[in-house]
Parts: structure tokens; sequence; C-alpha cells
């Protein structure tokens, strides 16, 4: 199962003088999914109504090193947010089944 996700970077830029974090969008292999939906919130505390669940997804090798996270899972993947909406035919089964945890490394 393919999914479209933003991996945030090691190297920051600067705007106006505040770092901001850079970003590599692509499209990547999802090996587990973990439900249920969890909703995004803003400083204050609202909604901004975009749900997301997490997901495992493989890396290559050429964009590990630059890859901005606290850790590696055993198996070599990293966690990350998967929004719900713009995934919504593709996740449509697992959220459907209602269960907590999906295995989709063998899925096409």
């Amino acid at each position: 199962m393919q999914v479209f996700v933003n991996i945030p970077l090691k190297s920051l830029r600067r705007v106006r003088g505040r770092a901001q974090s850079t970003y590599h969008g692509d499209w990547f292999k999802a090996t587990r999914l973990y439900g249920p939906v969890c909703e995004s919130h803003d400083r204050s505390g609202g909604t901004f109504g975009r749900g997301y669940i997490h997901a495992d997804i493989e890396i290559g090798d050429d964009l590990r090193e630059h890859v901005s996270v606290a850790g590696f899972n055993e198996d070599g993947t990293i966690r990350v947010q998967v929004w719900v909406n713009t995934h919504r035919k593709t996740l449509a089964a697992f959220l459907a089944s209602g269960e907590p945890e999906w295995n989709v490394r063998e899925m096409a």
C-alpha cells in the first residue's frame, strides 16, 4: 500500500529569522496501519477538522540519513501521520474494519 506523507528532514531553513524544518513529500510503502483516527489540533486547542492515523513506512537508503525522527523501528521503518481525507479510498477498508492495527506489508 502506497501513502503520501511529508517527512521532516534534519536541515532547517530560515524565514524572517525563524528556523523552519524542511520536509520531503513523497509516496512511501506502508507496512502497518494504526487506528483509530486522531484529530489534529492547533496551539489554542481547537481542531482543524483533519483526521489522521499513524502508519509505519519504509524509507529508502538514500533518504535515511537525512530524516529527522526520534528513531527507527526495529524493522527499519518509521512511524508517520497519514491524513485520512487525502487517502479516504485507500484507507476505506481499514477504517471500516474498526481494527486497531493492520499489517499491510504484503498488500499490493
